[in-house]
């Protein structure tokens, strides 16, 4: 057992890492600069061709730190943790289910779009995944805080 806990919590910081960071990078790193340096028919595209890369990182991460989540929660806590993991659990259903929206709706839409050269549709495609993206890189820093910070949150709680 003393090995479990580490490493199912080093595989749930590689998930949380690869996910935020990745939104962030994009968010806050690419988007801005591809969008003041290229027009719609290399933007799209370069974002498109990112996201083909990235989003099935996603996934892994998703699988990441959902299993490595309930072999904390039920495997070695034995489901007996503060609240602040109950909102880290409810936070994550709602980001899957986000990017799980994104994967089958706007990105498929946006592939569609960028292969015809339909800039406009592709554009409209493109900023509705970035406010999604958005949404999910907030809640994820949400989440990250609840995990780094729950800890003590939860003990304040209980002798509150």
């Amino acid at each position: 057992m003393s090995y479990q806990w580490p490493l199912a919590l080093a595989l749930h910081q590689l998930g949380t890492l690869i996910w935020i960071g990745g939104m962030f990078f994009a968010h806050f790193v690419l988007r801005p600069a591809a969008t003041s340096r290229l027009g719609p028919p290399d933007r799209l595209p370069l974002m498109l061709a990112v996201f083909d890369r990235f989003f099935p990182l996603v996934w892994v991460s998703i699988v990441l730190l959902w299993g490595s989540g309930l072999w904390l929660f039920l495997g070695l806590a034995g489901g007996k943790v503060g609240v602040h993991v109950h909102a880290m659990m409810g936070v994550a259903a709602l980001m899957t289910l986000i990017f799980t929206y994104i994967w089958f709706l706007p990105y498929r839409a946006l592939g569609r779009a960028v292969a015809q050269a339909d800039w406009p549709t592709a554009g409209g495609r493109l900023a509705l995944i970035r406010r999604l993206i958005a949404t999910n890189l907030t809640l994820g820093v949400v989440t990250a805080l609840l995990g780094a910070a729950g800890p003590a949150l939860s003990a304040a709680m209980r002798f509150a």
